[in-house]
């Protein structure tokens, strides 16, 4: 009896952080429109396409500054909130850790600068949109730890309103810097949004603000330092393959098609971030600090197959609407000039259902420091979305891009199933 009730209460759980996380995904969706209108009337296809890149860029910056560690701050955040003296062991060695990666990162960028600019903007000079990425950084840096302790102490409402706030900063920077600057207004909202939140955090954590910051410099510890490099050196893996593949496919689609063309496939990108949204929020939000306290097989199992019936069902219907409704929703989103990226929708969809089939999965991963698992999954992962592109763009054209995306994601589905498969499939009581 006690057993059932404990389910149905994390069940009503799940059920009332979808719901609360679906009005920040909501609010998200709206500006994200807004901020893609305002992209498909200032700058076309091809700003689409820039801004790609140095999105792709910016997200390995972020990875390295942080160390990656944003996914072992919410585990041991949830593990340690309990035991004063290892979370704030926890917490210097965390501190330490950041601050070197940060200033390293910070070195970096501003040395490389000028070749950054080529590779993100060809022969466009936006060197001081660089340079000022490198001095926001620890703002960036100090708001994802901020947030991720939130989360691993289980503040998911103010997560949400965290969330909820810097979607409004995002729409209303992005408007006033691309009416006056164009396209550097646009290169500048992406660059300083990400750190301009930290201001919106800071205000849900001042009254516990005292509690987290008192611990002692001496209290580094190197066991502490080997489990955070474990996570680093598995988000690393990813933070810099992933946007690395996103450069070298856009670079292919500008190189043989043309930027318009890479502009429609980033269109469509976009809107699939859009209605994905949802899901990968809700999975980093409730998923992930759920499976660092989960200790037994039949834990993890409940999450995920509590994901599935309760979720899916409703992510499937949402898949159909987009999918009938392609034609409209691009138009809405950009413009008839980009109704192109419509015909790419269909396998777009097909590969994002079987991403989230496999992601709530995934995120065990990560819980439990499956190390290897996570980098060779990821590794296959990127590599052949790389590849796939390669292979299929000159035999079929843009379509060749989502093609690839979709036969990647059905093995790459089946590959963690059978990882997990004495968990989920063969499991015994």
């Amino acid at each position: 009896m006690l057993k059932r009730l404990k389910s149905v209460i994390q069940q009503s759980t799940l059920l009332k952080v979808s719901s609360f996380n679906g009005l920040s995904v909501v609010i998200k969706m709206i500006t994200g429109l807004g901020v893609s209108k305002l992209t498909a009337i200032y700058l076309g296809p091809q700003g689409i396409a820039i801004l790609g890149n140095l999105r792709n860029v910016l997200e390995i910056f972020h990875k390295f500054s942080s160390g990656g560690l944003a996914n072992a701050v919410v585990k041991y955040s949830a593990e340690h909130k309990s035991d004063p003296k290892a979370f704030s062991s926890f917490l210097s060695t965390l501190i330490w850790s950041g601050l070197v990666m940060c200033l390293l990162t910070i070195t970096v960028i501003l040395v490389f600068s000028e070749f950054i600019n080529t590779l993100i903007f060809g022969s466009r000079n936006f060197v001081s949109v660089i340079r000022l990425l490198a001095f926001v950084l620890p703002l960036h840096v100090i708001n994802l730890y901020l947030i991720s302790i939130l989360q691993g102490l289980n503040e998911f409402s103010k997560v949400i309103k965290i969330n909820i706030a810097s979607h409004f900063l995002n729409i209303i920077a992005f408007a006033l810097l691309v009416y006056w600057l164009n396209l550097e207004g646009a290169l500048l909202t992406i660059v300083i949004v990400p750190s301009a939140m930290l201001i919106f955090t800071l205000y849900y954590v001042q009254s516990w603000f005292g509690a987290i910051t008192s611990f002692q410099w001496s209290k580094f510890s190197t066991p502490v330092l080997k489990n955070l490099g474990q996570y680093a050196f598995m988000t690393l893996i990813s933070s810099l393959s992933f946007p690395l593949v996103f450069l070298g496919i856009r670079n292919l689609l500008i190189d043989s098609l043309g930027e318009s063309n890479a502009g429609f496939w980033e269109s469509t990108v976009r809107i699939s971030s859009y209605y994905l949204l949802f899901i990968l929020s809700l999975l980093n939000l409730f998923i992930l600090p759920k499976m660092a306290e989960a200790q037994k097989t039949s834990e993890f199992r409940a999450i995920v197959f509590n994901f599935y019936k309760q979720i899916l069902p409703f992510f499937i219907v949402g898949l159909i609407l987009v999918y009938v409704l392609r034609d409209w929703i691009v138009t809405l989103i950009f413009s008839k000039d980009f109704l192109p990226a419509a015909d790419l929708f269909f396998w777009q969809i097909v590969g994002d259902f079987f991403r989230v089939l496999a992601m709530v999965m995934v995120y065990q991963f990560h819980a439990k420091k499956m190390l290897w698992h996570y980098i060779i999954t990821d590794l296959f992962l990127a590599l052949s979305l790389y590849l796939s592109a390669i292979y299929l763009v000159p035999k079929i054209g843009l379509e060749g891009v989502v093609l690839g995306h979709a036969l990647t994601y059905i093995v790459y589905f089946f590959i963690i199933l059978f990882i997990f498969r004495k968990s989920l499939i063969f499991y015994k009581r």
